[in-house]
């Protein structure tokens, strides 16, 4: 849009300093002088403060029509009293563009981004579960089972990234493990319903997907845990699975049904921070723009039905209809122009977000 501030005003105000320097230089040819002003003025008012007002009052009626100068501001007043006889340039078409109003209605349709997944969809059967084994074996260490867990991965697939720590998952496995001692259970899904996708909305981690492998019992040491999970089909899906970009490790050694055993926790997550989510905002002014044109184009409509009923004879009032109806085709097709260009763009935010979220 042309701004109410323009390299416009500067003329005239050079405009205008001529004219007094003329005046102040030339008082004594009256009669030059006065035809000289009078042609300057005639000049500055009919192309350059009348071009300002063109340009101003354009931009003020498709402002206000869709909604971006509210009543009350300064220049929706100023737009108010100086455009009620704003003439419609004769450069817009008294047809509406059938091809935008094509578009707009059948081809401008905004498309919905996926929802990221809200639950753990990765969490294979406890089965790393050792009954009637004796205290002995290793302890367990969190970084090298994370050195463990993605060696594995590159030994099974050396294009899989090595998974990185990631302080809010290992939160997760700890509150996990706690849990578990505490509760005397080995579930994913605790007796009151927690489990390691809640914990992650309660600890603020957005994620895309989230998985998580518990063990219990004594083992030989971080790498024999590891082997563990690497020979339960379902833990070794989690560990080699390709979408997953961080990884968070808690091992608690404690009493359970009796016995002194550990239990240990992977929680697996891809956060939602790597995929940029459409702009809200976009969308919503879309939507503001797309009740405005259906505005716009009822009132053509209307005054449509209005000019099969003017007599022929009539043509000022036909003309002044015509003129209105102009003006209203000219906003729309912009408007359709703008709803194009602004539907594309959302669409390409959400198809890029769709593919960043997708998990194979």
């Amino acid at each position: 849009m042309i701004p109410f501030y323009n390299k416009r005003i500067v003329i005239l105000f050079l405009s205008i300093s001529f004219v007094f320097l003329v005046l102040f230089c030339n008082v004594a040819k009256a009669s030059t002088f006065t035809d000289t002003v009078s042609g300057i003025i005639n000049f500055v008012s009919t192309k350059i403060v009348g071009q300002i007002k063109n340009d101003f009052c354009k931009n003020y009626i498709l402002s206000l029509s869709i909604g971006e100068w509210k009543d009350g501001e300064l220049r929706t007043n100023l737009g108010k009293r100086f455009c009620i006889s704003y003439k419609v340039p004769t450069d817009l078409t008294n047809k509406i563009n059938q091809t935008s109003l094509l578009n707009l209605n059948g081809n401008s349709n905004i498309s919905n981004p996926e929802l990221p997944k809200t639950s753990s969809i990765n969490n294979p059967e406890p089965d790393i579960y050792m009954t009637n084994v004796g205290v002995g074996g290793g302890d367990l260490n969190v970084s090298q089972i994370i050195m463990f867990t993605n060696n594995a991965r590159k030994d099974n697939d050396q294009s899989l990234v090595d998974l990185k720590y990631n302080s809010i998952l290992s939160n997760i496995a700890e509150i996990r493990v706690k849990d578990m001692f505490a509760e005397q259970y080995f579930e994913h899904n605790s007796p009151t319903g927690d489990n390691a996708s809640k914990e992650a909305v309660k600890n603020g981690y957005s994620y895309i997907t989230i998985g998580e492998n518990i063990a219990l019992g004594n083992f030989n040491g971080s790498k024999g845990i590891v082997n563990a999970w690497m020979d339960s089909p379902g833990h070794r899906a989690n560990i080699l699975n390709k979408n997953y970009t961080e990884i968070g490790v808690y091992a608690m050694q404690g009493m359970y049904n009796g016995q002194s055993v550990w239990i240990a926790t992977q929680i697996f997550g891809k956060p939602m921070t790597g995929c940029t989510s459409p702009e809200v905002i976009l969308k919503d002014k879309i939507t503001q723009y797309k009740f405005s044109a259906d505005s716009i184009l009822n009132n053509i409509k209307n005054i449509d039905t209005e000019l099969k009923t003017i007599s022929a004879a009539d043509t000022q009032t036909y003309n002044t209809k015509v003129s209105e109806r102009n003006a209203l085709a000219g906003l729309y097709n912009n408007l359709a122009s703008e709803i194009k260009a602004r539907v594309a763009d959302y669409n390409k935010e959400v198809s890029a977000f769709n593919n960043c979220i997708k998990t194979l």
